[in-house]
């Protein structure tokens, strides 16, 4: 049986980009016979080792990044609802997906997408332990052991060695994909990658 090649999907539950991303990815996969690598990171470290900053931190480009965050989403029918807390650090939840991708590998993607609609839609608060636990519960995990189990230091450990990997790829701002060696960056580029799984290179 041969391995299926692999879309390594870098993101921040904190980016809406990403939120967006997170929607689209499984089934660029699929058109390309592929599987999503599900890879939490988190955007603070990361744009701290690349000198970056957020789109919101920047004036004139906060100002144009908020209408376009949301109209990104209605152009591709998603619901979104400006989180009262932006940006946040998603730290409990990235762990919880790290934990999953260690035990249910399957259920990585469901529960980023449940984690991105909890932040993003319904405006829960996704850095407490409690709303975590709930959305992991509410798609068939067990929340409370999830939420647990982020506390352990081997988590702990390997989410500091996820964000390092990320870094190490080249990523510099989420969402952010490598395909064959070839990296994409933003959720507007998703037809390029698109094309590219599909086609084969460009």
């Amino acid at each position: 049986m041969t391995t299926k090649q692999t879309i390594d999907f870098y993101f921040d539950l904190t980016s809406p980009y990403s939120y967006v991303a997170a929607e689209q990815i499984e089934d660029i996969a699929a058109a390309g016979n592929r599987v999503v690598n599900y890879k939490p990171t988190l955007l603070g470290f990361v744009f701290k080792s690349t000198g970056n900053s957020a789109p919101m931190m920047n004036p004139a480009k906060g100002k144009y990044s908020a209408k376009d965050f949301a109209r990104t989403a209605r152009f591709h029918g998603l619901e979104i609802n400006w989180p009262k807390k932006f940006p946040i650090n998603a730290t409990v939840g990235s762990r919880a997906i790290l934990q999953v991708i260690n035990t249910q590998p399957e259920k990585a993607g469901e529960l980023t997408r449940a984690l991105y609609k909890a932040y993003f839609v319904t405006g829960q608060d996704i850095t407490e332990e409690a709303v975590v636990a709930e959305v992991a519960s509410s798609i068939g995990l067990d929340g409370s052991a999830l939420v647990a189990g982020t506390q352990d230091e081997s988590i702990k450990e390997q989410m500091k060695n996820a964000v390092q990997e990320s870094i190490d790829a080249g990523m510099f701002g989420a969402p952010y994909f490598v395909v064959d060696g070839e990296a994409f960056w933003g959720q507007d580029r998703m037809e390029q990658l698109r094309r590219w799984v599909v086609q084969g290179p460009f």
